[in-house]
């Protein structure tokens, strides 16, 4: 029996030693790639993280793909797991409200977990949390880059952190525990990775990462989606409004391009906004949106709801995926389109109720529709203190088909809102039929029913300036994407 023990003692030291052993031959190899040159044939890659890790993590027989869609490659059985990018998620692409909901709720289940990696030099010691997502949040697009991964290859990621680790990257690690400073982390990535394995593609997931595994590219595409890019979000649900850019209606000197009877939209916002101060950053804390500009400086915005605030940022985001400006029609039969995007919130439901009114006010003009657009809107510096205001031009257009079925406008009636004061005015009209209107119409109250639309354009013309310019918005980005903006159902039929 003594013998027994002898041998048992001395067989679980000889395991510790070997596993101490091999461990230390890892990283030496590890350390020795991170000074040696790259052997000629490793792949190139656009990306240098992956540049950076590829040869390393081969020696942990795991396989650095630049991307894990790659017809080719997914036709191939997966012999051992590959890490890497998806054509469909590029750099800076953050991900949506719905995105982020659903990796927490998989998260909080142990079903998945995630590793942060933070490739950025001007940081000291990241001890604490807090000091991480400070970095973090600080860094560049190219540096926040984020692993999601299903639990069963936690062994895997752990290698990635030793890996990166060695290459002097940030690395934290999330294998369970509270949701928070991961999902802060997940929701600020803009550069999303995953990893591809059996046991992955085996596990059913709706986090886009791990959905995304074992489907190639469309043929001719660098996409998974008809249209590149988009998620499919081309194919509209029916109560959907049609795709419409107000752009093809034309204006006073040019004719309209739609071939349309009934113009999809009776609301349709999309102007860009103009801005007299250089932004370089937009932040949301205490319930509102704030401004940087290039000095450091901190611009307060017109107070709004941050429900509205939700609401008119997915449409943005929304439209500028589908290529569409509409928000809301209304059909012959009172039947109710809107954006998916302000389904059932109080802006949805505010420019439904408005997109009803210009016939209230003109009863009798022999047209068919109604439509408001912007037609312009100016950020501009407030009169006292570091504040912005904006103005919208707007316009309610009545149109109907010529003898060629297309669509033209008929009358238009052209208003100025001031968010200052919160007041719109009448500025100016044209159109075949404006000698008709009523000499009675009440220009005021017909512009000031729709008044709150010109507020909203306001707001959707700042959001697409700052995407278009690419301007950073990660601080408060988390909080400001759980934003519950659910109001007001909006009904099938007005």
């Amino acid at each position: 029996m003594f013998a027994q023990m002898i041998r048992q003692v001395t067989r679980s030291y000889v395991t510790r030693a070997v596993i101490a052993g091999l461990s230390m031959l890892l990283a030496a190899s590890v350390m020795a790639q991170a000074t040696a040159p790259a052997p000629a044939d490793t792949p190139e890659f656009e990306d240098p993280f992956l540049q950076t890790v590829a040869v390393a993590l081969r020696a942990y027989d795991l396989d650095v793909v630049a991307n894990l869609n790659a017809r080719d490659l997914v036709r191939q059985r997966i012999r051992q797991p590959r890490f890497g990018r998806f054509p469909d998620l590029p750099s800076g692409v953050l991900p949506r409200s719905e995105e982020i909901r659903q990796w927490e709720t998989e998260y909080a289940e142990s079903q998945i977990a995630g590793v942060a990696i933070l490739s950025t030099a001007q940081v000291g010691d990241l001890r604490s949390p807090d000091d991480y997502l400070e970095a973090w949040l600080s860094a560049p697009a190219e540096a926040r880059i984020f692993v999601s991964l299903y639990i069963e290859d936690r062994d895997w990621a752990e290698k990635i952190q030793t890996v990166a680790g060695a290459y002097n990257y940030h690395v934290r690690s999330f294998f369970g525990g509270d949701v928070s400073p991961a999902a802060q982390l997940y929701a600020t990535a803009a550069q999303r990775l995953g990893i591809d394995s059996r046991a992955a593609r085996r596990y059913r997931s709706a986090v886009t990462e791990l959905k995304y595994l074992g489907k190639r590219v469309r043929r001719n595409s660098n996409s998974l989606f008809r249209d590149d890019g988009n998620n499919g979000d081309r194919n509209l649900a029916r109560n959907e409004p049609a795709v419409f850019l107000k752009q093809t209606l034309g204006d006073e000197f040019n004719s309209s391009t739609i071939r349309e009877i009934i113009v999809p939209g009776g609301v349709a916002l999309g102007e860009t906004a103009t801005l007299s101060i250089d932004v370089a950053a937009m932040i949301y804390a205490a319930g509102a949106m704030r401004l940087i500009d290039a000095d450091g400086d901190s611009w307060q915005l017109p107070t709004l709801d941050s429900k509205a605030l939700k609401a008119l940022f997915d449409f943005t985001e929304r439209a500028r995926s589908i290529k569409s400006d509409a928000i809301v029609d209304i059909d012959g039969n009172g039947r109710v389109r809107i954006s998916s995007a302000l389904r059932d919130t109080d802006v949805g439901y505010e420019i439904m109720r408005a997109d009803t009114q210009p016939f209230e006010f003109v009863p009798n003009l022999p047209v068919t529709k109604s439509l408001v657009i912007d037609i312009a809107v100016d950020w501009l510096v407030a009169d006292s203190g570091n504040s912005l205001d904006f103005e919208t031009g707007y316009e309610i257009r009545f149109l109907s088909a010529n003898n060629v079925r297309i669509a033209q406008t008929r009358a238009a009636l052209q208003y100025e809102y001031e968010s200052a004061s919160e007041t719109a005015s009448f500025q100016d009209s044209w159109g075949s039929y404006v000698g008709r209107l009523s000499d009675n119409l009440d220009y005021f109250g017909l512009g000031g029913s729709v008044a709150g639309v010109a507020k909203y354009a306001g707001w959707i013309a700042l959001f697409r300036k700052l995407r278009d310019d690419e301007v950073p918005f990660v601080r408060g980005r988390y909080e400001f994407m759980k934003i519950d903006k659910t109001g007001r159902n909006t009904p099938s039929h007005y």
